[in-house]
């Protein structure tokens, strides 16, 4: 996917909460095993690495394609600072 249609995507579910917007306390990289990635809803392959995360806030997880979740950490990040720092500043 495009990485600025991808940021657009990001930006989009954080604001509409389809993305926990809290600092991440806890990840993992594993193979993918064919779900989708959380914020491309593209399936992440065997041959990919999922990126597991843990989010505070929310104390969820979310599964992300490597790139998807540097994409999601910076718009988190950024969504952060532009409300005031609310949210944490870690990834």
């Amino acid at each position: 996917m495009d990485r600025d249609l991808l940021r657009e995507l990001v930006r989009l579910k954080l604001n509409d909460h389809r993305l926990p917007q809290g600092r991440a306390v806890g990840f993992r990289e594993t193979a993918g095993d064919g779900r989708p990635c959380d914020a491309c809803d593209e399936p992440i392959d065997r041959k990919e690495k999922t990126v597991l995360v843990m989010v505070s806030l929310e104390w969820l997880s979310v599964s992300f394609h490597v790139d998807c979740y540097q994409v999601w950490s910076a718009e988190r990040l950024a969504l952060s600072r532009k409300d005031g720092g609310g949210h944490g500043g870690q990834p």
